[in-house]
């Protein structure tokens, strides 16, 4: 009974030590242990969390085969298996074991910011953010997310740490001939990454672009520049810059026109698209930019640049096929008048109802989700009013831009998420 205190005392004190990311110390505690009672899982997994932010990945690796073998099928065991594949760099199959952590055992601080590092490894960086989050409510620090070193080397890089459980794996690893720690040039070539200095200088001024823009929305921004240059050339062609005449040159060439006029001319297919950058006036423009600017900002942080871009340019070109069947047409003075579809509404429509299908699957890993959902909800169904209330707002450009954007919306979050 004195043996089962003197090793949980251990496993507690080793818990606290690597909350205070001191994983030497903690590693040490943990060993104690598991020389005192070889079965402790807690000690094994206490071993491997403390191996791995050391940065000594084989002796991490056999602590997770003991935790598997001990506690087949509980949370510890999926703990162990997601932690064995963060250091082979299989994120992806590492948040299926999370998820699985997540659902045996919710409050466990260290899964969710071990998922918080699997999804930066992602580059999903929102997603990121919100699991680190989490961990950081459940633990009562931020910085949990220090106990993880950069990418390993693959895992067949290293020796086996012979001996497990032996007094040397449970010693303080930093041994001679330890595996180097990654992140040095030897570890970087052993992983097939060239290290920076070997690097070309376009492929340094890439690496050096992508972190600068890493959390910046270049796509909204250029969205609405696009959309701002197209109306201010429609407002010189017409010299109205407030309200440009649909007759100059590019807006006579780009606005949708309807299904009968498609019919006689195909080619005017394209129209679809072009429309989606014009606007009838200022206020017009205005309104939609000012719209896509809040919605679209959040929107490209969820789903990242990519995409983002191909769920506005999709929803954007269905709204508008949606709506090529609603314009009307009449005949004046023997000639043929078509009723004229433009403006952005379809796509922010559509980027708006994939956040809503964000919302809905990630659920889980929101504060105040339901309050969130709410304020969507009140949001949609505002615009919708607005949408049937006023004339001449294209109806089926907006309904069909926000069912094709919850479509796309739920179909391109992560597979992980998909399941939950």
């Amino acid at each position: 009974m004195e043996q089962a205190t003197d090793v949980r005392s251990l496993i507690e004190q080793g818990d606290a030590r690597l909350k205070e990311i001191e994983p030497r110390e903690a590693a040490a505690l943990y060993a104690q242990a598991a020389q005192q009672d070889p079965t402790a899982v807690g000690a094994h997994l206490g071993l491997a969390e403390a191996n791995f932010a050391l940065g000594q990945f084989p002796i991490a690796v056999r602590a997770c085969e003991e935790v598997e073998r001990l506690a087949p099928g509980t949370a510890d065991a999926a703990l162990a298996q997601a932690i064995t594949l963060v250091i082979a760099r299989r994120y992806q199959d590492a948040l299926t074991q999370l998820d699985r952590v997540v659902e045996l055992d919710p409050p466990r601080a260290y899964a969710h910011a071990l998922r918080g590092y699997c999804l930066r490894q992602l580059r999903q960086t929102y997603d990121a953010s919100l699991a680190e989050s989490k961990a950081a409510r459940l633990s009562g620090t931020h910085d949990l997310p220090k106990l993880f070193p950069p990418a390993a080397p693959p895992l067949a890089t290293f020796p086996g740490a012979a001996g497990y459980p032996g007094a040397q794996a449970f010693g303080v690893p930093a041994t001679p001939g330890a595996p180097p720690l990654p992140g040095d040039s030897s570890s970087a070539r052993i992983a097939g990454l060239r290290p920076w200095s070997e690097r070309s200088q376009m492929e340094r001024q890439m690496a050096r672009a992508r972190f600068v823009t890493r959390n910046i929305p270049v796509v909204t921004y250029t969205l609405i520049a696009i959309n701002v240059v197209a109306y201010l050339i429609g407002g010189a062609l017409s010299g109205n810059i407030l309200s440009p005449d649909i007759n100059n040159p590019l807006y006579a060439n780009g606005v949708e026109l309807g299904y009968v006029y498609v019919q006689h001319n195909p080619w005017a297919v394209y129209r679809i698209v072009t429309a989606m950058f014009l606007h009838e006036n200022i206020l017009h423009i205005g309104l939609n930019m000012l719209s896509l600017f809040f919605v679209g900002i959040v929107t490209e942080q969820v789903f990242g640049h990519w995409r983002y871009l191909f769920i506005y340019m999709i929803t954007g070109i269905l709204a508008g096929v949606a709506e090529l069947f609603s314009l009307n047409y009449a005949i004046v003075n023997h000639q043929i008048v078509y009723d004229a579809g433009l403006g952005a509404s379809g796509a922010i429509f559509g980027i708006f109802g994939a956040f809503g299908a964000f919302l809905f699957l990630r659920r889980r890993y929101l504060m105040n989700a339901n309050s969130i959902i709410f304020q969507w909800l009140f949001w949609l169904a505002l615009n919708l009013a607005f949408t049937f209330s006023v004339p001449g707002i294209a109806i089926a450009d907006h309904l069909g831009g926000v069912i094709a954007g919850l479509i796309l919306g739920a179909l391109l979050v992560p597979s992980f998420a998909r399941r939950r």
